[in-house]
């Protein structure tokens, strides 16, 4: 019987393959993260990556994931949110009030208007200068985002099922595509299980068939998830730490984490410093590191200067910044 090499393909075949796959691709095509220290560190968003993106609940992870989605959005590329927690509306709110506050700070912070979330979401608070600005708002969005961000309008169960079918809404017939360039899921513990299995069985499930998603459809997803409840002095949060199974980090290509820095003085009240640390990556980024920068309440966003700081194994972040001569190569801009 002759011998078949099946799925073998030999080192030769794949060293072109690989070159050929390489040089066809533009690099301004694919998505970023819109957050200085992560696209200096990841340069970029690959096509087939699923990145999980774990903190404590409050931590920030819808919010930057909403940024994520609005920076690529309205840089051209077409985006898909899963807004599972909340559903559209409260995706959009949080969108409308993070770009209402910005301006608000940017052009009339002197006029002492009540800029309480709150009680604008309680129809409390609807000055003349808040409806203004909601327009402004609008106007912006349909400059900006045209057709490419879309919300999806979920209920009370969702499943893996039901995201697949969602998508065929983008397949291109006939093809593989889909007419997407980002898809983002918050958060993970959200979709519905079928009770089949035990909860960390079915979340591995999910995470495969998510997997899958953005090899067969050459898509990057953004996945959210809850961290598992953690000591006080724990340390920055790793790649064990995700809520529900080890195989989230092992299936994902690559892992960021948000932590408040508690050990690091607000410069003031609405700033808040916060750790993000990549704690696995495709492209080298050393999870030893951990970049600290400020979320800035009053604008609803990271800023980008930062610095970066070594974490030991247990997590404990170094007292100082790295110096000039420490910092990695590509850290070449936004340092502190």
């Amino acid at each position: 019987m002759e011998a078949t090499l099946g799925d073998f393909v030999e080192w030769n075949e794949a060293f072109h393959e690989e070159r050929e796959e390489r040089e066809e691709l533009d690099s301004d095509s694919l998505c970023t993260y819109g957050i200085s220290a992560l696209d200096d560190a990841l340069f970029c968003i690959g096509k087939n990556e699923l990145i999980t993106i774990g903190a404590d609940t409050g931590m920030g992870k819808t919010e930057l994931s909403l940024s994520i989605a609005q920076h690529n959005a309205k840089n051209g590329k077409r985006v898909a949110v899963y807004h599972l927690e909340g559903g559209h509306k409260e995706a959009i709110r949080r969108m409308k009030w993070r770009d209402i506050t910005a301006k608000y700070y940017d052009n009339y912070k002197y006029t002492k208007t009540d800029m309480d979330f709150k009680k604008w979401m309680y129809n409390k608070t609807q000055s003349d200068l808040l409806i203004k600005l909601e327009g402004e708002v609008y106007k912006e969005y349909t400059e900006n985002y045209k057709d490419n961000l879309y919300l999806y309008a979920t209920d009370d169960h969702f499943t893996c099922d039901d995201l697949m079918m969602s998508l065929l809404s983008f397949h291109e017939l006939l093809t593989t595509n889909l007419d997407l360039d980002l898809v983002i899921i918050d958060h993970l513990q959200y979709f519905s299980l079928t009770k089949s299995d035990n909860e960390i069985s079915e979340i591995t499930k999910i995470l495969r068939e998510v997997k899958r998603i953005t090899e067969y459809y050459n898509i990057p997803i953004i996945l959210i998830s809850h961290l598992r409840k953690r000591g006080k002095n724990a340390g920055l949060p790793t790649h064990e730490d995700f809520y529900g199974s080890g195989n989230i980090a092992k299936i994902s290509t690559t892992s960021v984490m948000i932590s408040p820095a508690t050990d690091k003085d607000s410069i003031s009240q609405n700033l808040y410093p916060t750790y993000l640390r990549v704690v696995k990556s495709r492209v080298g980024v050393r999870p030893n590191y951990a970049f600290l920068l400020n979320f800035d309440l009053n604008q609803r966003k990271y800023e980008d200067n930062y610095s970066i700081y070594r974490v030991n194994t247990f997590g404990e972040v170094g007292d100082n910044p790295l110096t000039e001569g420490e910092l990695p190569k590509w850290a070449k801009k936004n340092i502190i």
